[in-house]
């Protein structure tokens, strides 16, 4: 069987044992707290959520030496085709970042085959195609056939999440300063996922933060259709009303009749730093 790297950015929330099982390497985005550079996974959630709301945090692409040291660390290990997978470049310049890397190595390593695969997705929703992609290459399908099939079924992944707050989505830019204000004085909770395109949109709103879970899980009900699927439970924060809440999720999505496999996690500081604390959301994968 010939060997697949698969890489991806630390934006797309891959849980740790899938990673592990599947031996994928992560680039880590980085977090910029008053000036100062912090990779993914260096600093705990509860340092970023102190900080939050009194300092100046925004986040960054990756170094490109991460990038670097990613793919030639599947070279190493034996691999001359390699797939890399990244939150949606209308959002990040972190793919734009990833196919500039890749392409200068390719001059170094003309035997090595690497493919860019531009999610058009966030979190687990870019995660889960990754994960797909480790499957399918653990079943024994080809490169080719893999590229092939990521390529063609990407716009089958979809998010949809709530948070309590807008406030951090504005503050980075990602949606607009007045529609987060007049959200918060009406109590709207915009249900957001992801277009076509890779850009946050509303697909639906509701009164009231704990009604937007049940509309949540509809929206994710209506996308699936009845089809097979994957899907994933995701939180943001520390609250052990949201573990509670993440679990009974888990267990109404493992309960359908379509649902090949249910995976939870939470997402990457990085996505933190956007969505805030107390995040709800469901990600998923049509796979037939």
């Amino acid at each position: 069987m010939e060997k697949i790297g698969i890489i991806v950015d630390s934006g797309t929330d891959i849980p740790k044992h899938i990673i592990e099982k599947y031996n994928i390497k992560v680039v880590p985005l980085r977090i910029v707290i008053n000036g100062k550079e912090y990779e993914e996974g260096s600093i705990s959630e509860e340092f970023l959520l102190e900080r939050l709301d009194d300092s100046e945090v925004k986040t960054s692409l990756p170094n490109p030496d991460s990038i670097v040291n990613a793919i030639e660390s599947c070279i190493n290990e034996g691999a001359k085709k390699i797939m890399t997978f990244n939150i949606s470049s209308n959002m990040s310049g972190t793919y734009n970042l990833f196919r500039l890397t890749s392409n200068s190595l390719k001059e170094k390593y003309p035997d090595v085959e690497i493919e860019n695969i531009d999610t058009l997705n966030i979190s687990i929703g870019a995660g889960i195609i990754a994960y797909r992609a480790a499957k399918m290459i653990e079943e024994g399908k080809s490169f080719e056939e893999t590229v092939k099939w990521c390529n063609e079924n990407k716009n089958k992944s979809k998010v949809f999440f709530v948070i309590p707050s807008l406030k951090y989505l504005a503050k980075g830019g990602r949606i607009g300063k007045v529609s987060a204000k007049i959200g918060e004085l009406l109590n709207i909770k915009p249900i957001i996922s992801i277009n076509d395109e890779g850009i946050y949109y509303t697909i639906s709103k509701t009164r009231g933060f704990k009604r937007s879970f049940i509309k949540v899980y509809e929206e994710f009900l209506k996308f699936v259709d009845e089809k097979k699927h994957m899907a994933a439970i995701y939180i943001s924060g520390t609250s052990k009303e949201f573990e509670k809440l993440q679990k009974d999720f888990y267990k109404k999505v493992s309960d359908l009749e379509h649902s090949i496999e249910v995976i939870t996690g939470k997402v990457s500081s990085t996505l933190l730093v956007h969505s805030g604390p107390d995040m709800f959301g469901i990600g998923t994968l049509i796979i037939e």
